[in-house]
């Protein structure tokens, strides 16, 4: 498998903390009151200080998700040379969705025109892109496809899943990790041919599962346990602190069980971006804090498009050449941790 291309898109409203944390006070006030709606954007403001985050890019009010995540596939089309007739799978990776049902990759195939294709999602919270490399690389090995296109949308997050007004000071601690948000846009142009040196390893240690959801208002119905009131239909609810030392511990543990892995040389590497320091803390612990490109204060946590785009600003930033050996690493809710190994 071959990385023939790979591009990012980011929505045109740039946001810093400072915004973020007005409009938390802002639109607190006439639930909290004063004083109580400062605590609370003084509470945001200082995680999101201890988080390393700086800026993000979300939707403006006349932007379409749409738009971005085709921006973003057709630049990586072009880049790679590839004309619609040439691609033969699609796979839609992300959080962020118009629907359930159908796929969100055919709303991709058919606005990219790409006729010889079939498509189908691949969804497995931040590390779902990582999944879909995965699924790609065993189609293309295995011959059934020649041409794969991966996308993600990591767009309309801040519009759908995150609410800035509070009424309730205690839902701070499980709303805090919504403000680190960042939206994007990805597409990843893959192909059958070149080095066969891809190596995937994943593991899901589900006990953690409720660490972190996005639930529908289905979700109690899906629980054999009691319905945790803290939960609101399609608003991330998210632990920070236990999430990411628990993401982080077996992270390490996998890394470190995994000795083909860790044998192999590494030219560069890319995470998941929760946090600054939850980032730093993985790389020391990898021993790869040297090789280690970091994306979170400039584009904040961008979900499933985390790695990805990574991958796009360095190859602009000229930290990623043709030929290098690229370790992938990601930490997501469920909780799955993953790898991947494979030469650019």
């Amino acid at each position: 498998m071959r990385i023939a291309a790979i591009a990012h898109a980011v929505p045109s409203r740039r946001t810093t903390n400072a915004e973020v944390v007005a409009l938390v006070r802002e639109q607190s006030r006439s639930r909290l009151g004063n004083d109580r709606a400062d605590a609370v954007g003084g509470l945001v403001e200082r995680f999101l200080a201890s988080a390393g985050t700086d800026v993000r890019y979300r939707l403006a009010d006349d932007e379409k998700a749409i738009d971005v995540v085709l921006r973003a596939s057709r630049d990586a089309l072009a880049e790679a040379g590839v004309t619609p007739g040439d691609v033969d799978l699609v796979l839609y990776t992300g959080v962020a969705r118009g629907w359930m049902e159908p796929a969100m990759a055919t709303v991709i195939q058919a606005e990219l025109g790409l006729e010889h294709a079939t498509s189908f999602d691949v969804l497995d919270a931040c590390a779902g892109w990582l999944r879909a490399l995965h699924v790609a690389h065993s189609h293309l090995r295995a011959r059934d496809y020649h041409v794969a296109l991966v996308v993600n949308c990591e767009c309309g997050l801040y519009r759908d899943y995150v609410d800035f007004a509070f009424d309730d000071v205690a839902a701070v601690e499980h709303r805090l990790a919504s403000f680190t948000v960042g939206e994007a846009a990805t597409g990843t142009v893959v192909t059958a041919d070149g080095p066969d040196d891809a190596l995937f390893l994943f593991r899901t240690f589900p006990q953690h599962y409720r660490l972190c959801m996005l639930p529908l208002r289905a979700q109690p119905h899906f629980e054999a346990a009691a319905p945790d009131a803290r939960y609101v239909p399609e608003r991330l609810f998210s632990l920070s602190r236990p999430l990411l030392a628990a993401g982080t511990r077996r992270l390490v543990e996998l890394w470190r069980d995994a000795v083909e892995l860790r044998e192999r040389p590494h030219d560069i590497v890319f995470g998941h971006n929760p946090s600054e320091p939850a980032c730093t803390l993985v790389a020391r612990r990898l021993g790869v804090e040297d090789r280690y490109f970091p994306t979170h204060r400039d584009y904040g946590n961008t979900v499933s498009a985390a790695l990805p785009l990574g991958m796009s600003v360095a190859r602009t930033a000229g930290r990623l050449h043709r030929g290098d050996r690229m370790l992938l690493a990601v930490g997501s809710a469920g909780i799955t941790v993953g790898f991947a190994s494979l030469t650019f």
